[in-house]
């Protein structure tokens, strides 16, 4: 898939927020209800973060050449507003935290119409070696511009109405 990414374009998001080009909800999409069915949010969300993340350095690009990637452990999606066929959509991706090992992002369905919010997720994600299948830490230039977008984003406005659900934990208490 080619996606169409910019630096937000979008007078309703803070302008450091990554944005994905404009899709279309597909009529294959939509479930019994008539609306756009929730594994499609997600799997939007996936797809097109692969995309949006490739301009922080961390995208299909870094897993071929470096061998490193990103495995989601935690995801809060929240749905807002329901999507029907033929509505035009962009995915809107910001970093809300990042340290040595994980990332904490928030990524936005927006209506590319209206700019309306139809759904967000919250996505933590571990920095794993492809080659041990073992969590690592990013190497030291990229974790440090990762902390520093990180800290300019997370001070941005949050989507209307939202709520954090995950964080970092500075100190994770051991697994019982």
């Amino acid at each position: 898939m080619t996606e169409s990414l910019s630096m937000n374009q979008d007078s309703a998001l803070p302008p450091d927020i990554l944005l994905s080009g404009v899709r279309t909800v597909e009529e294959s999409w939509i479930d019994l209800y008539g609306h756009m069915n929730m594994v499609r949010y997600v799997a939007l969300f996936d797809d097109v973060g692969y995309a949006l993340m490739e301009q922080w350095g961390l995208g299909e690009t870094y897993t071929r050449d470096a061998g490193f990637g990103l495995f989601v452990v935690d995801a809060a999606v929240h749905y807002r507003r329901e999507l029907r066929a033929g509505t035009p959509l962009r995915v809107a991706l910001r970093l809300l935290d990042a340290d040595d090992k994980r990332l904490l992002s928030l990524l936005e369905i927006r209506r590319a119409d209206d700019g309306t919010v139809a759904a967000s997720m919250e996505q933590l994600s571990i920095h794993v070696d492809l080659g041990t299948r073992k969590v690592t830490p990013f190497p030291p230039a990229l974790a440090e511009r990762l902390r520093a977008l990180a800290a300019v984003q997370s001070a941005l406005p949050q989507p209307p109405g939202h709520r954090r659900r995950l964080h970092l934990a500075s100190n994770p208490s051991p697994a019982p």
